[in-house]
Order: C-alpha cells, then structure tokens, then sequence
C-alpha cells in the first residue's frame, strides 16, 4: 500500500456520490421507502475481513486500502485494511459523529490496532456516548475475565438508555486485528451507504 498504517484515516467529508461505494445500480437509497422505526439491523466487518451487509448479504475483501464502512446525514466510518501475510485485518477504525448545528463540533474517536484509542472526542453529550466495558451478555459469562484479557471492546452507545442498547457501534480490538459490529434503528442508520451496503435498499453495489 501507498500509504504508511501509521497515518491516521482522514476523517474528510465523503466522497461524492458516484465514487461511494453504494448499492442496487437501479434505485438510488434516497427513492427508497422510509424504514420501520422499529426495524433493528447489523452489519459486520471482521478480520480477514470478511463483510456482512445490512441485508445479511456476506462476502470478502482481502485487500488494503482505507475504506468507507458506514457514510449518512449523522456519521461516517471509516476503516483501514493491511495484509497480514496469508490475510488482511481491520488495523485501524475511525468514527465521526457529524455535527448537527453550525455551532457544533463534529465527534471523532480513532483507535489503531494494539495501540489503543488515539483520539476520542466523544463527551457523552450528544446522541453518542462512549464506554469500554464488556458487553452485558459477556460480563455475565464465566469466561468474562478471559474477554477482558484477550479483547478490549470500544463501545459507541447511540441515542439514550434504553435505546443505546440496541444502537451501537463497537470496536474489538484483538490480536487477530480489529472487528467492526454495528448494530440499530433506522433512526440511526436509514440511507446508509459504503462496504456495510445501503440500509434502504440492500446488496452490494461496487465502484465499477
């Protein structure tokens, strides 16, 4: 790759629509109906990586080069890819909660791999909050200290308890390399585009 895993993603606005790598060539996400406010939905991104799309749709991208997981009206996320001789991982993960009025700020939390958090803006006062403890269903296992050990989890909540349940964005950070696991409402993520496909419309549409 051109570019050193050492630099941080750029956290610049998006790309413009016919470079973003969306979905469904015949249907733009904007002509899409509205989602069901009550519809949850996940995406995934783990090392190899392999990709899970919005509509459970899978495939694989061995590949490195940064990339743009999630892009809508309230965040983007963005990812970096390198090899690791016989496969490539998730080395770095940046995250920008877009600023909704002109006198905000934009959010951003940045974590490299192994490294920790580099950057985290994130102050909880907004519809992002932040928090690096284990998942409820894992703190309750026996194994629990053994995920604290071998996994560190970076948790962004979305919206407010008990919402923030069920609307996350969440890094883990693992010797493996770093998994992406999105979850949540159309509240949050309706016309979201990138690697985790279109939100509204579903599939896997690429650049070509």
């Amino acid at each position: 790759p051109s570019q050193s895993p050492s630099d941080a993603p750029s956290l610049k606005p998006s790309l413009e629509p016919s470079h973003v790598l969306s979905l469904n060539p015949s249907q733009s996400p904007s002509d899409a109906p509205p989602s069901p406010s009550s519809v949850i939905k996940s995406c995934s991104i783990n090392p190899d990586p392999h990709y899970v799309t919005w509509d459970n749709s899978y495939y694989d991208y061995q590949g490195g080069c940064d990339q743009i997981a999630i892009d809508n009206d309230l965040m983007q996320v963005q990812i970096r890819t390198r090899p690791r001789k016989l496969y490539s991982t998730i080395t770095q993960v940046a995250v920008k909660i877009k600023a909704q009025q002109p006198w905000d700020l934009d959010e951003i939390f940045h974590i490299k791999l192994r490294e920790g958090v580099g950057t985290n803006s994130i102050k909880g006062n907004g519809i992002a909050h932040y928090s690096d403890d284990l998942p409820p269903k894992l703190a309750k296992s026996k194994y629990a200290k053994s995920y604290a050990k071998w996994f560190k989890f970076h948790t962004i909540h979305l919206g407010s308890p008990p919402e923030g349940k069920n609307s996350y964005i969440r890094i883990v950070d693992s010797q493996q390399g770093i998994s992406l696991q999105v979850n949540g409402r159309a509240e949050f993520f309706e016309n979201s585009r990138g690697m985790c496909g279109s939100w509204s419309t579903g599939g896997v549409r690429f650049q070509n």
